[in-house]
């Protein structure tokens, strides 16, 4: 780990190097590219002086010594012989490891839907149209560096687009592994979403370790819901303890009659930073986000939401849990802003935590920006200890204190998982965190 020291060496490391990547690009470069490299040159690295960075310290998990992982496409996919892949649901799979897509382990099944799932680095030659017209559309003006970084360095990820009242038979599983090369390293991977008027898509996100090896994910996912379009997105952070280091920001941009939930299930990672904004752009938008986060160790799990009613009459809700056991520690920090003409909003926000060891901390921060005079909104957060009567209850009837700790945990989660309506994804998550808790026995 490095010792926290300014990432100013880091941010000129990366500068010196944007000519050569650009020039390898063979003229593929634009001006999105050189515009965010210019961004990331006057921002650098979010430090803790950011009010957003306050509570995550991203320079003790990255220094100068850390290289970028652009172009080792053919010591990536040897390392990838006799792996095994998480497997959720009869999907279409497209799998990334160490950043780098892998064909042969990606499958995408006949559809009649005329859906396009393919990575990002195809789309880019086979449907330069769509990509030029929704790429870095999503995304707002004050976007901090990382997201600037992958703007001007990103090369590869998911490329999902779903046409007009398409219905597809199968949802869309990306699967991303790390930890197999032998270096500390950087991946920039960009995804971009689109969900086409009347037509709806149930995405899932996998990120999981394969080996040890140190890694640094700097994640941009941009999300279009057009009218009418209905999108349930899960993404499960299953990540190895101390190797793997991602901070992911999703943007979500809605139109009228849209429906999206967003799923966010965190059980590993030794740094996991999520920025999930969404921005309702029309009438009648329907969001909901639901959280589940579980740290244990000296993990740091910190979830930034942010959701935007630009338009009236639109609904949003938000529900997060924590759980902290050995030293790790949370953030939640959830942000609702109600513009002047969004009259009619109904928005509610929740963060709930509960801290298992004397030594885990969280710092939560819920908060309300209101423009608008006709509007039902509500938020609240609490953080507390395991109930010390169900407790006393469940021993006395001779059940261990780990044992129930781990009952009363898992009971406290349920009301996260239960929103998700797929039985069998509710079945993988909650196994994901019945494992998540019932490891980390000794720390509670």
């Amino acid at each position: 780990m490095s010792s926290g020291v300014p990432l100013s060496d880091l941010k000129n490391k990366l500068l010196s190097e944007f000519s050569d990547f650009e020039t390898a690009l063979n003229g593929d470069a634009n001006n999105l590219r050189r515009k965010a490299v210019d961004q990331f040159d006057k921002l650098g690295f979010p430090t803790v002086k950011n009010e957003e960075w306050k509570y995550t310290n991203i320079s003790k998990y990255i220094d100068e010594s850390w290289n970028q992982q652009i172009s080792k496409t053919s010591q990536v996919l040897e390392n990838l012989r006799g792996l095994t892949l998480p497997k959720i649901v009869e999907a279409h799979k497209l799998v990334f490891c160490d950043g780098v897509f892998s064909p042969g382990l990606s499958e995408i099944k006949a559809d009649d839907s005329s859906i396009i799932v393919s990575s990002i680095s195809e789309a880019s030659k086979t449907n330069k149209d769509l990509i030029s017209q929704y790429l870095g559309k999503g995304l707002t003006s004050d976007i901090n560096g990382l997201v600037a970084l992958n703007t001007a360095f990103g090369t590869e990820g998911a490329f999902i687009y779903i046409p007009k009242n398409a219905k597809p038979q199968y949802p869309v599983h990306l699967v991303f592994i790390g930890g197999n090369m032998g270096e500390k390293y950087v991946n920039h991977i960009r995804n971009l979403v689109i969900v086409e008027e009347g037509a709806s898509l149930e995405l899932i996100e996998t990120w999981t370790s394969s080996g040890k090896n140190e890694y640094f994910n700097n994640v941009v996912s941009e999300i279009f819901a057009a009218e009418n379009s209905v999108l349930n997105h899960y993404r499960f952070q299953e990540e190895d303890m101390e190797s793997a280091r991602q901070v992911n920001f999703t943007q979500i941009s809605q139109q009228k009659n849209s429906l999206v939930n967003n799923f966010t299930i965190t059980t590993g990672g030794k740094l996991v930073r999520n920025d999930l904004q969404y921005r309702l752009d029309d009438i009648n938008c329907e969001s909901h986000m639901f959280g589940l986060y579980i740290g244990s160790g000296s993990q740091h799990i910190d979830n930034h939401t942010l959701v935007d009613h630009a338009m009236p009459q639109c609904f949003s809700n938000e529900f997060y849990k924590g759980i902290m056991a050995g030293q790790s520690a949370g953030v939640f920090n959830g942000k609702i802003i109600v513009r002047k003409d969004a009259q009619k909003t109904n928005a509610y926000q929740s963060n709930k935590n509960i801290l298992l060891s004397d030594e885990a901390k969280i710092n939560t921060k819920p908060q309300l920006e209101i423009f608008a005079n006709d509007v039902k909104c509500s938020h609240g957060a609490t953080t507390g200890q395991l109930d010390e009567e169900a407790m006393f209850y469940l021993r006395s009837r001779g059940i261990g204190a780990a044992e129930a700790k781990v009952m009363l945990t898992t009971a406290f989660a349920t009301d996260v998982l239960e929103n998700i309506k797929s039985e069998t994804i509710k079945d993988y998550a909650r196994s994901l965190v019945e494992s998540k808790l019932n490891s980390i026995g000794n720390e509670i």
